[in-house]
């Protein structure tokens, strides 16, 4: 708690209001969590979307933290994404409903254009609203995910078979103290473990519950269909933005030797490791998945992301990084040039404004000259 303290007076933090609900209709669904204000004025939005059960405050410090930097460079929305933390609750987990999920929570609180990012199930969350919706997204950024189907990794089955051990028993009955005990007698993993006890709610009536929504994961995670937390559906398409993959060294959920193909497959513009996917250096310990638990690792994945944020994010396809943006032009080629009558010229690929939508900044553009 220290730590939180120090780090959050750095920044200004606005918990979202509202309780989670459970909604009969999908796009009812409102996100939830907190948003970290940029140091400075007018900067563009990163939305970041967690872990399953992953609380939003654990990633406070990680973004909060002056030496990462990444405040100068976006105002920060730290979500839950359905059917966990203050999130509404659906039973669909279905690719389509994600993303849908994300560009209604945009345009509710007037985000015209925005980063995505996520890690973990939140990193799909992230992929899957820019392939859906790409021009509303200027970039993707994920930690420690790959598109592809993760449902026989070793990672899931423990994280399935942890799921259906809460489904065993009915909190309801229990105290607070016997819940802990079943999580420490069950849950192997000591990560999982206190983020479970984390999501452990006290009802108005006195009893305790979950605050995901249990039922629609175990459902979810007990059979392998086609909207499954850990399987990246063919019918998501394509981003065809710039993307950036950053993963452990020894990740249990991104495997190097295989796992990498498929982000080149679905983001056609990453142009492969060592450029747009990073291997982060580190011990192969079995918690490395939860990267803002170390400090090091933490400090590296931060470094990557604001290099992405300071030098890709929002570049114009066509260029290299920010740093030919005004100044490199590409040519502008109608027909072909074996056409002697043809002229050839340059031009300077446009680059908007981030809050184009909610905003008078191209009023006085479409005002005729007088």
């Amino acid at each position: 708690m220290y730590r939180f303290r120090q780090l959050w007076k750095f920044s200004t933090l606005q918990f979202h209001k509202g309780v989670s609900e459970y909604q009969n209709v999908s796009e009812n669904v409102v996100l939830r969590g907190v948003t970290i204000k940029g140091r400075y004025n007018d900067l563009p939005n990163l939305l970041f979307f967690t872990e399953v059960c992953d609380p939003v405050e654990n990633w406070i410090p990680f973004f909060s933290d002056p030496n990462n930097k990444i405040l100068d460079y976006r105002n920060v929305h730290i979500l839950s994404p359905r059917n966990f933390g203050t999130s509404d609750k659906h039973y669909s987990f279905d690719v389509q409903d994600l993303a849908n999920d994300v560009v209604r929570y945009m345009y509710y609180n007037k985000i015209s254009m925005a980063t995505l990012s996520g890690h973990g199930f939140g990193a799909k969350v992230a992929l899957a609203a820019g392939c859906y919706h790409p021009e509303r997204t200027t970039g993707v950024f994920c930690i420690d995910y790959s598109p592809m189907d993760q449902r026989y990794h070793e990672s899931f089955t423990e994280f399935r078979g942890y799921i259906s051990k809460l489904q065993q028993i009915n909190t309801k009955e229990l105290t607070k103290s016997q819940i802990e005990q079943y999580l420490k007698d069950n849950i192997e993993c000591v990560k999982w473990r206190s983020i479970f006890s984390d999501n452990l709610i006290k009802l108005p009536s006195g009893q305790w519950d979950w605050k995901f929504a249990l039922k629609f994961l175990h459902e979810n995670v007990s059979f392998n269909k086609a909207d499954s937390i850990a399987f990246w559906p063919v019918k998501a398409g394509l981003f065809t933005g710039r993307a950036h993959f950053a993963f452990p060294e020894f990740s249990r959920w991104v495997h190097l030797g295989t796992n990498t193909l498929p982000m080149l497959k679905v983001c056609p513009q990453v142009r492969g490791f060592g450029h747009d996917v990073h291997s982060v250096q580190g011990d192969n310990n079995t918690l490395n998945h939860w990267i803002y638990e170390f400090d090091n690792q933490s400090f590296v994945f931060a470094s990557r992301f604001t290099k992405f944020l300071s030098m890709y994010d929002g570049v114009h396809l066509l260029l290299k990084d920010r740093t030919e943006v005004g100044k490199e032009f590409v040519p502008s080629i109608i027909y072909s040039k074996k056409d002697p009558n043809h002229i050839y010229s340059d031009y300077s690929p446009a680059h908007y404004y981030h809050n184009w939508r909610f905003n008078n900044v191209y009023k006085n553009l479409d005002t005729p000259n007088k």
